[in-house]
């Protein structure tokens, strides 16, 4: 079934020009406050302009897919379907994946109203931080991104104002 989800969201959203991608990655959510960290495994599939399929592998059947406005989910048994066109957090979540797979962060800069840094990055590559201006009680405080010679996202670390804050390195072709 999850193989068919990240199949149907290949061919739904197929855009010219914008880069397309599968593989697999590595997620690392870490617990400041307490210093436990949480590993994640699976696979990642993303066809621009706005489909990203995450079929974790560990644990075993959860999900995260954006298609378009709606994200569907399901994270350690609990489903659920959200309209970022309602829900402004979320949307803000939705944001900060689609525009890094697109390697558009000047968009998530804007939304965040942060700061933007461009430096090289490794083997000719780009690293990309966005550092929040004002503290907020819900959303980001920061991003960090790293793109491939190609301009392929390979990571990409999400801060959150709470304390807690994950990693995804991406394995994509």
């Amino acid at each position: 079934m999850r193989k068919i989800l990240a199949f149907v969201l290949l061919l739904c959203g197929i855009s010219a020009g914008a880069q397309n991608f599968s593989g697999t990655f590595d997620q690392v959510k870490t617990l400041k406050v307490s210093g436990k960290t949480i590993k994640s495994a699976g696979e990642i599939t993303f066809t621009a302009p706005d489909q990203l399929a995450m079929l974790y592998t560990k644990p075993d059947g959860d999900f995260f897919i954006i298609d378009g406005d709606l994200i569907r989910m399901d994270m350690k048994g609990v489903q659920a379907d959200v309209d970022t066109k309602t829900n402004k957090t979320v949307a803000l979540q939705r944001n900060a994946l689609i525009y890094s797979c697109l390697g558009q962060y000047e968009k998530i800069a804007k939304e965040m109203d942060a700061d933007c840094t461009v430096s090289a990055g490794k083997n000719g590559g780009k690293h990309v931080e966005l550092k929040v201006r004002k503290a907020s009680p819900k959303g980001y405080s920061g991003v960090i991104l790293e793109y491939n010679k190609a301009g392929l996202i390979q990571s990409l670390t999400l801060e959150e104002f709470g304390g807690i804050s994950t990693e995804y390195v991406l394995h994509v072709k």
